[in-house]
């Protein structure tokens, strides 16, 4: 299901946490930084990616306040939102559940999530290979489904056509060198991301494929 068209809104948290992957089975109709959000954006889907800040921090970075009411918006319209890493973590944020440092310690590199119900079912396997950069970690909303988890956090959940994802499937290994690049890190990591592209690109497609069927 290649190249989607529809009234898509991708919110980018930082430049270089961008839709990667994403991009090649979804025709983004508009591209904002979220601190140039107004709040009044129309849209019919919206993704909401990942960053480097922490959704407590909305004192910080105002703009976060500005994603959680478009989030809540698409809720009570029906409308379809992915959330990526941050993005999943404003969700559950946003719907009613909570946002705070993981008491297990951050999630780095290449590591697998167990997967449950539906998103199972649909990849046809228990486990997922995939890329963890974060440090937070989000409570279910009320009526949230739990889509995944791996040894310390939640990893997605579901409510009606809102899919948060915490860990991420959308990189290459030219964002993985960004990342580290302006984060800090092993760059051994990019060389594990390049081996995992293919198989990336194919679980991200996967996912867009589950998620416009919600």
């Amino acid at each position: 299901m290649k190249n989607i068209i529809m009234d898509i809104l991708a919110v980018y948290n930082h430049p270089l946490e961008t839709l990667g992957f994403l991009k090649k089975f979804l025709k983004v109709t508009k591209e904002i930084e979220a601190k140039d959000l107004n709040g009044n954006e129309s849209f019919d889907t919206l993704i909401i990616m990942g960053g480097p800040m922490g959704v407590y921090e909305y004192d910080k970075y105002p703009f976060l306040r500005k994603e959680m009411e478009l989030i809540r918006k698409a809720y009570e319209e029906n409308k379809r939102v992915l959330g990526i890493c941050l993005g999943s973590q404003l969700i559950s944020e946003a719907l009613g559940g909570s946002v705070a440092k993981g008491s297990f310690g951050m999630e780095i590199g290449i590591q697998r999530v167990i997967l449950l119900d539906e998103l199972k079912e649909y990849f046809r396997k228990e486990e997922l290979t995939v890329f963890q950069w974060h440090s937070d970690t989000f409570s279910l909303p009320h009526g949230a489904k739990l889509l995944a988890y791996s040894n310390k956090y939640f990893q997605a959940f579901r409510i009606n056509k809102i899919l948060g994802i915490q860990f991420h499937l959308e990189v290459n290994s030219e964002m993985a060198q960004d990342w580290i690049s302006s984060y800090g890190g092993e760059s051994e990591l990019v060389d594990e991301v390049k081996k995992l592209e293919k198989e990336f690109e194919k679980s991200t497609e996967t996912i867009v494929n589950y998620w416009l069927r919600l």
